[in-house]
């Protein structure tokens, strides 16, 4: 090709026709330029339709890492549900001064050790700052939404530990002595109707209650993101 147009260039030399040239040499020019950016279309093409599918990567990584949340999630707030539930039976018991059902509160104090603690996959948005991920996600309502769940999340964890205090600071002292835990009978049943234990479990039923509105906050959050998901990745299929 490059040795058909030097032949024609030579002709119009040879036959002293400049204008012709100037006019074909100007055509040359357009025709090279408009490959150039035909490539240049055809490259920026190339690059946002990688940049696409890095794109939708992201957003279904991100989806199944929420998922996965959202199992470990509901779980611990039907574990918290639970024990909260057992709670207030043993607040009842002990208002009512019910002897008769020591051994159901012996055993609910026993339980008073157990509590909810959810442990999240990873920290979704700082990932995709640290990946450079974060770049790629063109649709806010996304990336606002990942960074509100993980401020829920924040609060869930500052919940739990605030449980986890309560249960090594004021609960061993309650119960030392006072349950034998290799027959889970009560050695001293009359501790388990008094006011220190019924203060902890009162407190117990206050933070359960808490995490139970923080949890459900958290997987409206997740479903939001799934949703807005969901739409992103299907709109550009």
């Amino acid at each position: 090709m490059l040795k058909f147009f030097r032949n024609i260039r030579r002709q119009f030399f040879v036959e002293n026709r400049f204008s012709k040239y100037l006019l074909y040499a100007i055509g040359e020019i357009v025709l090279v330029v408009l490959g150039i950016l035909i490539a240049l279309q055809i490259n920026n093409w190339n690059t946002n339709k990688v940049k696409k599918q890095e794109e939708k990567r992201s957003y279904i990584n991100i989806r199944q890492q929420v998922v996965d949340d959202k199992k470990e999630l509901q779980n611990e707030k039907n574990f918290n549900s639970y024990f909260s539930i057992a709670y207030q039976y043993a607040n009842k018991i002990i208002i009512a001064q019910d002897h008769s059902k020591t051994d159901s509160l012996t055993l609910i104090a026993m339980g008073l050790s157990q509590y909810s603690d959810f442990n999240r996959n990873g920290n979704i948005y700082e990932t995709l700052v640290n990946s450079g991920d974060l770049k790629l996600l063109k649709n806010t309502d996304i990336t606002s939404s990942i960074q509100r769940l993980e401020t829920t999340y924040i609060f869930v964890n500052k919940l739990e530990n605030m449980h986890w205090e309560i249960i090594i600071n004021e609960l061993s002292p309650i119960l030392r002595g006072v349950i034998n835990y290799a027959t889970f009978k009560a050695v001293k049943p009359e501790k388990l109707y008094e006011v220190d234990l019924q203060n902890f479990i009162i407190e117990s039923i206050y933070l359960t209650k808490a995490k139970d509105s923080i949890y459900s906050q958290a997987l409206r959050e997740i479903d939001t993101i799934i949703n807005l998901i969901d739409i992103e990745v299907n709109s550009n299929e």
